[in-house]
């Protein structure tokens, strides 16, 4: 039943989306394809595996991740099909980039995944230079690029030093062969945090995050959407995935890596009380919701990773949507101030509804599948330690200051521009929106295919 569902919201998009081709043809069949090639139920973990490739439930939530906010993201960059800039390319590199995601979530070889990890950077800088709105886009490509690969190359020496010790680089070979535990406290937490350095510094965790705002903000919507909906979360996917070689070394230094996660909430939250940009704030968001994600997975309790794969998987669709919205304000206003935007709830009450929707979905409220993902990972890391249970509050309410003040701004007040900013609402906005909401609203009905 569930399938049938995804095949007919599938459907729905190719019937609403904009003019269709062989690239469009591709997605489709693609998702397609992935949804029955692995037709067991979703509520166990399954291995499939062929060679070096393969798929358990984590990989596969993502692959059908990628390919939702594709989808939407070709739906959601109207203007570059509308005045034809250069749409053939920006198709080509969304493809790319799709295809790069899927082999990296496939991939049960370290260096394999090391090295689509690292490709999926190509078309995601090329679509940041070449669609920007913004000359910075050029400096926002520079950190980009500098901050992934400078974090990525103790990850590389890793690998090399595990191959030479394990004569192999399977996921599914056995750890024990490589271990840590026989280190001193010292080089063994270098050697764990080089290790885990390339996943923390995609999340971003923060001190690591500075690449993020600029990224986002200097991005096509079209980036910021794929940015904020799949390529943080191959910081995730890699920690769940490499976490296991840290050895015992991780237990010993976890808490101050949860406190890490905690306070970029508290740090976050603080520095969004004085952001007016509305995309930057949103960007922000992102730090705070990743720096939870990273505290549930380091306390390496089950609770941990299912609640991190809900968080991953919510913040995907809440964040894409989030961008998508502020982008259709932009188009209107010529201005992602939160000063400038005002009284869009006069105007645009539709949008206002969905606006509101999806900044319930950022905070976490009810009935979205978000509230469930929190709770897991507040519940994993208050056993972890007691103390946090005067961190965490402060974090999560920061989060909801900070959208509340998102929405109360930009939907409240006196319109500055009522006559000059009308544009009207069109189906495909709406559609692109909607197809954010659904699915948050939709799988707590079906969360258990979460529970490891």
């Amino acid at each position: 039943m569930m399938k049938f569902i995804f095949l007919l919201f599938t459907l729905g998009v190719a019937l609403m989306l904009m003019e269709g081709g062989w690239w469009f043809i591709m997605l489709i069949m693609g998702m397609i394809l992935i949804m029955f090639l692995f037709n067991s139920p979703l509520s166990e973990i399954y291995i499939y595996y062929f060679l070096e490739w393969g798929v358990d439930f984590l990989g596969f939530s993502l692959i059908m991740l990628s390919f939702w906010i594709s989808l939407l993201m070709v739906s959601s960059s109207w203007m570059i099909n509308k005045n034809n800039y250069y749409k053939e390319y920006f198709l080509f590199l969304i493809i790319l980039l799709l295809i790069v995601l899927m082999l990296c979530f496939l991939s049960l070889n370290m260096m394999y995944f090391y090295f689509f990890f690292e490709v999926s950077l190509i078309p995601t800088l090329l679509i940041i230079m070449g669609w920007g709105y913004q000359l910075e886009r050029l400096q926002a490509g520079v950190y980009f690029m500098l901050y992934t690969l400078t974090a990525s190359l103790p990850l590389l020496l890793n690998l090399v030093h595990i191959f030479n010790k394990m004569g192999g680089l399977s996921m599914y070979m056995s750890l024990s062969g490589f271990s840590i535990m026989y280190l001193t406290n010292v080089i063994g937490f270098v050697v764990m945090l080089t290790l885990l350095m390339t996943f923390m510094a995609k999340l971003p965790i923060f001190f690591l995050h500075l690449w993020l705002p600029k990224a986002h903000v200097e991005a096509p919507v079209g980036g910021s959407m794929i940015l904020a909906g799949v390529l943080l979360k191959l910081g995730g996917f890699g920690l769940c995935r490499f976490m296991a070689l840290s050895g015992s070394i991780l237990l010993k230094f976890s808490g101050y890596m949860i406190g890490l996660g905690i306070m970029s909430m508290v740090y976050v939250g603080f520095m969004c009380w004085r952001l007016n940009d509305m995309k930057a704030l949103v960007a922000y968001s992102s730090v705070s919701h990743m720096g939870l994600v990273f505290s549930g997975l380091v306390t390496l309790f089950s609770w941990g990773f299912s609640g991190g794969l809900i968080m991953m998987v919510s913040h995907g669709l809440s964040s894409s949507g989030l961008f998508c919205a502020v982008n259709m304000y932009y188009e209107r206003v010529g201005s992602r101030s939160m000063y400038m935007n005002k009284g869009f709830m006069l105007m645009f009450p539709l949008f206002s509804l969905m606006f509101f929707m999806l900044c319930v979905a950022n905070i976490s409220a009810p009935p979205t599948i978000n509230l469930m993902g929190e709770i897991f990972l507040m519940l994993s890391v208050m056993a972890f330690s007691k103390i946090m249970i005067i961190l965490f509050p402060l974090g999560s309410f920061l989060g909801a200051v900070f959208t509340l003040f998102l929405y109360s701004y930009s939907q409240h007040g006196k319109s500055y521009f009522m006559g000059k900013s009308y544009l009207g609402v069109t189906m495909n906005e709406l559609h692109s929106l909607i197809l954010h909401l659904v699915p948050l609203n939709i799988l707590i009905v079906k969360s258990e295919v979460f529970f490891i």
